[in-house]
């Protein structure tokens, strides 16, 4: 069983709410995926011309479980989802292709932040440290003081094959994630792998854009230090300061034990850009009754209304810093039907109506 650790990474630093949040790992589940990064990758599925319904109904999944970003699926499930997804594609490389889609698209997501770093150095080393929320599958390691920089996965001996799948993608999703730092296609110096090809090298070396080599010593995505270091266009300090500093509260709540405040809260943040958010529906996710998580909430000092209110307010001020979204997008993240409802909800918030602050 492979035990993580974020010991090598900055004890104090923008994410440190993780370690608070997850009780530095205590209450994070080994061997399993987050249903946030199943989200995302079933989402990457559906931009290929997958049925939702369909994929879920594959591997015996329900939107339910699916709704509760925090929920954790076990790896036979997860590695069942990605052998599901080969089948129906009937691409073995579709890991690869999933990976090169599955970025994250807005503030529900609470990596999204992590792209407003100065660098791609410190992009990828922010990713890192939220990577135990993600899945506790296998650990990513970054060397930024390599010669050049490097990224390791670390994997036990008896899965590196049964987790190729999801470690290409993993792989692919870095790969992803650099181009869309950098403006354009990253310089990789190599690309190993631990198992074996799993189809034609020419797919590979297609993604990557540089020979990929297999059944070596580890896995490791090494990347040229000019591109590493170089000032990014996206950094957006305050911004990605505001963004991380939002999850403080939460991991007060967990460190407070008031779980239901802190699970309701990343629930509603991950959810609002999906559905309206629900007592209801929230509650299933937990597997309670809608009546128990209402009493708790009241008791844990915020009831749903106004948590949702307060969720809601937090992500508005960050997508005006973001300032490159229109009033009727921001209102649809925030889960209004309507940009009346929301401009409501905004001047009751700040005192004047959204179009001043534009």
């Amino acid at each position: 069983m492979l035990k993580l650790s974020l010991t090598s990474y900055r004890s104090n630093g923008i994410y440190r709410w993780v370690n608070s949040f997850s009780q530095n790992g205590a209450v994070i589940v080994p061997d399993t995926i987050a249903a946030n990064l199943l989200v995302r990758i079933l989402r990457a599925a559906e931009a290929e011309g997958g049925d939702r319904r369909v994929m879920l109904a594959a591997v015996g999944l329900d939107e339910a479980h699916l709704r509760n970003p925090l929920n954790r699926l076990a790896a036979p499930l997860a590695l069942r989802f990605f052998k599901m997804l080969e089948q129906y594609f009937k691409d073995p490389a579709i890991s690869l292709r999933i990976g090169e889609r599955a970025s994250m698209q807005n503030f529900s997501d609470f990596g999204y932040a992590t792209r407003l770093e100065a660098n791609l150095a410190s992009v990828i080393e922010a990713n890192v440290r939220i990577q135990m929320l993600r899945q506790s599958m296998f650990r990513t390691i970054f060397e930024p003081t390599g010669k050049p920089p490097f990224l390791l996965w670390e994997c036990h001996p008896d899965f590196i094959n049964p987790y190729a799948p999801l470690i290409e993608f993993s792989v692919a999703t870095y790969t992803r994630l650099s181009r869309q730092i950098l403006g354009e296609a990253p310089s990789l110096r190599a690309v190993h792998f631990q198992h074996k090809a799993r189809f034609h090298i020419s797919k590979y070396e297609a993604v990557f854009g540089c020979p990929v080599e297999f059944s070596k010593p580890e896995t490791r995505l090494e990347i040229a230090a000019r591109q590493v270091f170089r000032p990014s266009a996206l950094a957006n300090p305050e911004l990605f300061n505001a963004a991380s500093v939002r999850f403080e509260q939460p991991a007060k709540w967990m460190a407070q034990g008031k779980p239901d405040l802190a699970y309701s809260y990343f629930y509603l943040s991950s959810e609002m850009d999906k559905s309206p958010p629900k007592l209801d529906r929230m509650a299933k996710s937990f597997g309670m009754t809608e009546r128990t998580l209402r009493r708790n909430l009241v008791s844990q000092g915020l009831p749903f209304r106004e948590l949702l209110d307060r969720v809601r307010q937090d992500l508005c001020r960050l997508y005006f810093m973001e300032d490159s979204r229109s009033l009727s997008e921001i209102a649809l993240l925030l889960g209004y039907s309507d940009l009346s409802a929301f401009s409501r909800a905004y001047k009751r918030w700040f005192g004047v109506p959204p179009s001043s602050a534009e």
